[in-house]
């Protein structure tokens, strides 16, 4: 039996309006990809900084548990 048309209309705008939200995640995705790309001499200067402070943090770090 088949659906009645305005069900089928509902079923459909549900899903335009869902693939509408996957295309914007999609395009927000890809634009901070691009943003974040390493020849992009701002997020390189950015990237450099905070592996540099992450670097310096896990130097800091304590990894064994020794006698005081």
């Amino acid at each position: 039996m088949e659906k009645p048309l305005l069900q089928q209309i509902k079923e459909l705008e549900k899903e335009v309006e869902s693939l509408r939200d996957e295309n914007e995640s999609l395009w927000f995705i890809l634009e901070e990809f691009e943003k974040s790309n390493l020849t992009n001499a701002e997020y390189k200067q950015r990237f450099d900084e905070a592996f540099k402070k992450a670097r310096f943090n896990s130097m800091m770090a304590v990894r064994k548990v020794t006698e005081a």
